[in-house]
């Protein structure tokens, strides 16, 4: 997650393995998942499990104020590309990351913060899904 100065808004660059998003999210649907870059179905299938594990949490709301820019396949990940329109730095926030904690036990989610030159970061695991934003 990187804050764009001149754009006045958040990157957010996700990585997943593709193996490991199509075996949870087949799990958690039910059914067989495959993503098919460019092929709408698959990629409203990606967005809705993404939406559901990565957010913000105000109180007990857990929101996603986030745009979905789109995927991109490379090699064996799949880039998950978001943006939030807001000239907010968003120290006090609290991020929900629980991508793939479903499926697997060991999962451990790295997200890297930078704003403004400050740069932290977070691991999310299964005991450790939200975690408030600090400098």
């Amino acid at each position: 997650m990187t804050y764009n100065a001149k754009d006045q808004g958040w990157e957010i660059s996700i990585r997943l393995f593709q193996d490991d998003l199509e075996q949870t999210v087949s799990s958690v649907s039910g059914k067989k998942f495959r993503l098919i870059p460019g092929d709408e179905a698959s990629e409203k299938g990606l967005e809705g499990y993404v939406r559901k594990h990565f957010g913000f949490r105000v109180g007990k709301q857990f929101s996603t104020p986030y745009r979905w820019l789109g995927t991109e396949l490379q090699q064996d990940a799949i880039w998950v590309y978001l943006e939030i329109p807001t000239t907010a730095d968003l120290v006090g926030s609290y991020l929900e990351n629980s991508l793939l904690l479903d499926e697997f036990e060991d999962q451990t989610n790295l997200v890297s913060w930078s704003f403004q030159g400050s740069k932290k970061s977070y691991l999310f695991r299964k005991s450790q899904e939200i975690q408030q934003l600090s400098r």
